[in-house]
């Protein structure tokens, strides 16, 4: 029942180990993780929208300054200055004018080679936009109070619900939905201009950290009034719980997955099926393929003009820089040009540095013809990142991407499962068969989380 509609592993012995034990002298020579120095000022690589965003951050924190305190303060136990703001007080949008003729140079930084709106640079712009106004909510107005560090916790599931097109203007807007005590939701939405209903959705989770000792910060509460703001701080309440209760069981789980007995049960039986492919591939169906036969990789150094205004590398960048390797990955496996449909979940684990050497890894975890309520099929990439030190001889992961591609019909419409045959993605290894049954699960989740919403409005709930 667990792996009906997926279309798509022996865990790696210990003997290998002893040759990895290196000299103490391989430690003294990898270099300290930095802040980069001239973090006041952010890179300038980025797009004319991310620099506008982050000259809007520096005036939001004058402006404060100058108005003052418009609740009653009190003191975090860091000592700084903490007030109650309401969802209007960061609330910011931003609006691209490509219906602008003069804007030619605009709309050339986001078309992508088909003439379509770059899906890269709106998950870079969504994150900066998002950050803006986590920071907006942060931020005092006591001039002693230093700025705390905003840093990208995870992104919920973004999902296009129309193409947007660089030939109408496109809004995006957000605003804080829910408070905890040092994390914070960002509700964010993108529309085009010649319709009210919003193309995108998503929430963008938020963790302040004390710039000096790198540890949670206390933030500004959030004050709600009006029935709506209320009820989106509720289910802000209910997604943060999950999401705690969902990194809870990942920590006691032995494969480190959020996977439950049954979930366990259904990746050793995944796994079982690949056993043909696995030992005698030339026995196998020919519309099987393993799973690492669909890789591809790229690594970078980032650079200076990748940090943000904390100094870290900017999370948009990462986003798409992921988005961009997952694209081609799908691409390559499918034969056909990939529809981006969604970016699934986007866990940020820990942050990169300046000068670190960053590698992305992406693979296809599995095909469908079901999952997708429409009945189009589907191809489900994951993007791990990770921070490679040679001196060491290590590697931490720094952030998790999942998306989902359609395949083009030529037209820029995902083909349905019954025109196109998708080969089956199987694991080589338990650990695969976990990441390829958590992520499935994650999915059916969420097509639920849909029909109870879409039954729920057909009632004026």
């Amino acid at each position: 029942g667990c792996l009906s509609g997926l279309s798509c592993c022996a865990l790696p012995g210990s003997m290998a180990l002893a040759r990895l034990r290196l000299p103490a002298a391989c430690s003294r020579l990898a270099p300290r993780r930095r802040t980069w120095t001239n973090a006041a000022s952010p890179g300038q690589h980025q797009t004319p929208m991310v620099d506008q965003l982050w000259k809007r951050r520096q005036e939001s924190k004058q402006r404060a300054a100058e108005q003052g305190q418009t609740a009653s303060p009190r003191q975090s136990s860091q000592g700084r200055t903490l007030v109650a703001k309401t969802p209007k007080e960061s609330a910011a949008s931003v609006t691209y004018e490509f219906s602008n003729p003069e804007n030619a140079a605009l709309t050339d930084k986001y078309v992508n080679p088909w003439g379509l709106f770059r899906v890269g640079r709106l998950l870079e712009d969504l994150d900066a936009l998002a950050g803006t106004i986590a920071f907006g909510h942060c931020s005092s107005s006591n001039p002693l109070d230093e700025d705390l560090h905003i840093v990208t916790a995870s992104v919920d599931r973004i999902k296009y619900l129309h193409r947007p097109s660089v030939k109408d203007d496109i809004h995006l807007c957000g605003q804080v939905t829910f408070v905890g005590r040092s994390s914070m939701e960002i509700s964010m939405q993108a529309s085009s201009s010649w319709s009210d209903i919003p193309f995108m959705e998503s929430n963008f989770t938020f963790v302040a950290r004390d710039p000096k000792t790198g540890k949670a910060a206390e933030i500004n509460s959030l004050r709600v009034s009006t029935p709506e703001e209320k009820a989106r701080f509720e289910l802000g309440r209910q997604r943060d719980a999950a999401r705690k209760a969902k990194r809870e069981q990942s920590r006691k789980n032995i494969m480190g997955r959020a996977l439950d007995e049954e979930g366990i049960s259904a990746a050793f039986e995944l796994l079982r099926l690949g056993t043909t492919l696995r030992t005698m591939p030339t026995l196998a169906d020919a519309g099987e393929v393993l799973m690492h036969e669909t890789t591809l990789q790229n690594t970078l150094t980032a650079m200076p003009q990748h940090r943000n205004t904390a100094g870290r590398i900017f999370g948009g960048f990462l986003m798409r820089r992921a988005y961009e390797l997952a694209h081609a990955t799908a691409y390559v496996f499918g034969g056909r040009k990939p529809v981006f449909m969604e970016l699934d979940e986007v866990t940020f684990r820990s942050p990169v540095s300046v000068g670190d050497l960053l590698r992305f890894d992406s693979c296809v975890l599995y095909t469908s013809e079901q999952v997708d309520p429409k009945g189009r099929a589907t191809v489900h990439v994951e993007v791990i990142a990770n921070v490679l030190v040679p001196e060491r001889r290590q590697a931490t992961t720094s952030n998790i991407f999942n998306f989902t591609f359609g395949l083009s019909d030529g037209d820029n419409h995902p083909l349905r499962g019954e025109d196109i045959e998708l080969r089956r993605v199987v694991p080589s290894t338990l650990e695969e068969a976990c990441r390829v049954i958590e992520r499935y699960q994650g999915d059916l989740e969420q097509v639920e989380e849909e029909r109870i919403s879409e039954r729920a409005g057909s009632r004026g709930l």
